[in-house]
């Protein structure tokens, strides 16, 4: 949609973008398609599908017209009632499967094994969602398998961005960083403009890819008490890992790496070397 089809669209349904839910819709067309279009690369069809936060439909347009079967999570009720409306006839033959809720509690129920999850993410939402991704079970029949969807296409802030793909000895290496990169390849694939949103954000943007590992770093089943000793080691980044944590390990939690956090986690449980 542009920009003044969105405008009017909010403004005959006396809708408005609310802050609250960090909306901040995406009007430039050519570059909704290219997004829609690499988040979906190399699906075969009918692939299942996961939109977070649909909006007023940008990418989902360009994501009906892949052959794909696309389910939507979308909160605000008044964009329900839009989407409903816009796309109908793609609802009726089964295309879209529009949710309307919460994602952080709807993507926990979902009955079927995603190939993709995409979408332009509120802000406030970005951490809880990519962790919820972490939780996700492996596919019915399949044990042992990577437990993640083959792929995470999402918009964030570019502080998030820089977060998940950041290396150990920056700044913006935390937490996030090591939880992601045990179970993904993070990359940044194109950096988008506050002027492309209506409203526009105060921010830059980042489109990024997460791709799971070909052998996860740790199995899910194991997630939660990795996370739980990454954390505390992070939780007073100035103080070494000897303060924090039972280890003997004098370096500081940004400076270990997605692997050697692995091996301290062992450590710290007692269990033998990987």
């Amino acid at each position: 949609m542009t920009l003044t089809e969105i405008r009017a669209a909010l403004d005959s349904r006396g809708l408005r973008p609310l802050k609250q839910l960090g909306q901040n819709f995406l009007h430039d067309q050519n570059l909704a398609r290219w997004l829609a279009e690499h988040a979906v690369a190399g699906l075969e069809p009918g692939a299942n599908v996961v939109e977070i936060g649909p909006g007023l439909g940008a990418l989902t347009s360009v994501l009906l017209g892949k052959n794909l079967h696309l389910i939507t999570f979308e909160k605000d009720r008044g964009l329900c009632v839009f989407l409903r409306e816009h796309f109908g006839p793609e609802i009726a033959r089964g295309n879209l499967d529009l949710r309307e809720g919460d994602a952080l509690e709807l993507l926990p129920k979902l009955e079927v094994t995603p190939a993709v999850i995409c979408g332009n993410l509120p802000y406030y939402i970005s951490t809880p969602l990519l962790m919820e991704c972490l939780r996700l079970p492996a596919p019915p029949g399949l044990p042992g398998l990577p437990s993640q969807p083959a792929r995470l296409f999402f918009l964030v802030q570019k502080e998030v961005g820089q977060r998940l793909a950041s290396l150990p000895g920056n700044k913006t290496y935390g937490a996030l960083s090591v939880l992601v990169q045990a179970a993904y390849d993070v990359a940044l694939v194109r950096t988008l403009p506050g002027s492309v949103f209506y409203p526009p954000p105060e921010v830059e943007s980042v489109a990024v890819q997460l791709t799971p590992r070909a052998q996860p770093l740790v199995v899910r089943a194991d997630r939660e008490r990795f996370a739980a000793v990454v954390q505390r080691g992070f939780s007073q980044r100035r103080k070494k890992l000897s303060n924090l944590l039972p280890t003997d390990d004098g370096r500081r939690a940004e400076q270990l790496s997605p692997a050697e956090w692995v091996e301290l986690w062992r450590q710290v449980e007692g269990q033998p070397p990987a």
